[in-house]
């Protein structure tokens, strides 16, 4: 009878120790997620902009390309949050292009 309980005893302690690990672990990853959510963002956004792109020559949509790809290089400290504003709301942006930058803008919020 003796065993018994301190087997259970022993069993609940790995377990707690196991959820204590796991819950760091995922803690760490939802840190790490979420500090390089903005640039996991514009390099998505980069995508689908040289997606969009035509061989014929685009100013609005290449000074875009040509911002974003600063911002990922590490040549420009802020993202272009306000660019992407202004160019959502343009004639030139298509309408599936403008869906995926306000719904990206929306993911990253007021950072």
């Amino acid at each position: 009878m003796n065993d018994l309980w301190f087997n259970f005893a022993l069993e609940i302690g790995l377990f707690s120790l196991l959820g204590i690990v796991y819950y760091f672990y995922q803690k760490r990853k939802i840190i790490t997620y979420e500090e390089n959510k903005v640039p996991l963002i514009m390099g998505y956004i980069l995508e689908v902009c040289l997606s969009e792109k035509n061989e014929g020559a685009e100013v609005e949509l290449d000074q875009l390309i040509i911002d974003l790809d600063d911002y990922l290089n590490h040549k420009r400290t802020t993202a272009p949050i306000q660019e992407l504003r202004l160019f959502s709301k343009s004639s030139f942006c298509s309408a599936r292009l403008k869906e995926i930058i306000q719904s990206s803008l929306d993911e990253i919020g007021n950072e």
